[in-house]
């Protein structure tokens, strides 16, 4: 198989190229997934390390419906126009414009719930996709957390994807998707929980003899209405890292536009007007006190002047104690010196051709 480089370049099927090679899983097939979990009515944080267009995850978990507002979702997605218009989606918590495998950070057994339907194919170093994203995404889950995994049968069955998966999470159950969607990539549905121990040797033989034949397998039913599988609750203030590896300059601006931090984060990286087009004109002159108490608060500083008439400057008032002594003869005759201390306003004008002038 052709290797790949980058993920917009996945290649799964002829016809799926008006998607720029992006797959994503059925989304009918991903609604009888969501039949076989239950969620908490406590706040539970969602994983999907390859969201695409978001379709796949929220039939899984029910979003955005009415009464889904606890299930908090996470994404990651590599493809720039598809980021754009997924991470404004409603019903999506977060979402991380980066390639999963090298440029996150993200807290470890933090979420309790993953669905994970990795790109197809294979690394530059020879491993699967579907393997590097299950090594990735595996420590990310907490104790008792469950993952349901979409993957080609021909993978899952492999002794790398099988090992990773046996030894890290408990399998809960396995199926093919129907006829029709299963001949397209030959998927298989695992569903398991996160725990220490992992599979038992006997499950563990049980199911790679299974997926060895998965055209055999039972298929993913329309109608589940078994034991659920219970979504332990999970919390988005234990997440405390869920960030880029490398920093996005041009996407944390897009972030501040739209945030309601913006008028603060202006305060604090642009220069202010000048004050006294605040104050206006006071209706009489200061006094020395007056006038030291505003140069000491800051007023009468700033760029003055406007550039279309050539008279801008900047302008800054500084407030100093000078001290003066005067020589006097006391009563007794004895001459004595008086230390008188006072303030004085200094007024520096810096001109655009870089004359300084000091008013005092």
């Amino acid at each position: 198989m052709e290797k790949i480089k980058k993920q917009s370049e996945f290649s799964r099927a002829r016809h799926n190229e008006a998607k720029m090679g992006a797959y994503y899983t059925d989304s009918g097939h991903c609604r009888r997934i969501g039949k076989f979990l239950e969620f908490p009515e406590e706040e539970v944080c969602c994983l999907e390390p390859s969201i695409g267009d978001g379709e796949a995850v929220f039939a899984v978990t029910g979003k955005p419906a009415k009464g889904t507002e606890n299930i908090k979702v996470f994404g990651v997605e590599l493809n720039g126009e598809t980021y754009s218009e997924v991470s404004r989606r409603s019903g999506v918590f977060l979402c991380l414009k980066a390639d999963f495998l090298n440029d996150v950070i993200i807290s470890h057994h933090s979420f309790s719930f993953v669905f994970m339907n990795p790109p197809y194919g294979t690394l530059e170093d020879g491993m699967r996709y579907e393997v590097a994203f299950l090594k990735k995404t595996v420590p990310y889950m907490m104790k008792d957390g469950v993952m349901a995994a979409v993957v080609p049968g021909y993978v899952a069955c492999t002794g790398e994807f099988l090992e990773e998966w046996c030894d890290k999470l408990d399998t809960i159950c396995a199926y093919r998707f129907s006829d029709g969607e299963y001949a397209k990539y030959r998927q298989v549905v695992l569903m398991g929980r996160r725990s220490e121990g992992g599979t038992e040797s006997s499950a563990k033989e049980k199911l790679a003899a299974a997926l060895k034949d998965a055209d055999s397998m039972p298929v993913l039913p329309q109608d589940y209405d078994g034991e659920k599988i219970k979504v332990p609750r999970s919390f988005e203030k234990n997440i405390s890292e869920f960030m880029n590896r490398s920093f996005d300059y041009a996407e944390a601006g897009k972030v501040v536009r739209n945030s309601p931090l913006q008028d603060m984060v202006k305060d604090r990286l642009f220069i202010p007007p000048y004050i006294v087009d605040n104050l206006g004109r006071p209706p009489v002159m200061p006094s020395e006190g007056q006038m030291y108490l505003l140069a000491v608060s800051g007023a009468g500083q700033g760029l003055v002047g406007k550039e279309e008439s050539r008279d801008l400057h900047l302008q800054r008032g500084v407030a100093k104690i000078n001290k003066r002594s005067e020589y006097m003869t006391d009563e007794n005759g004895k001459l004595k010196e008086i230390e008188t201390s006072y303030p004085q306003i200094n007024f520096n004008l810096i001109e655009a051709d870089g004359k300084i002038t000091t008013l005092q």
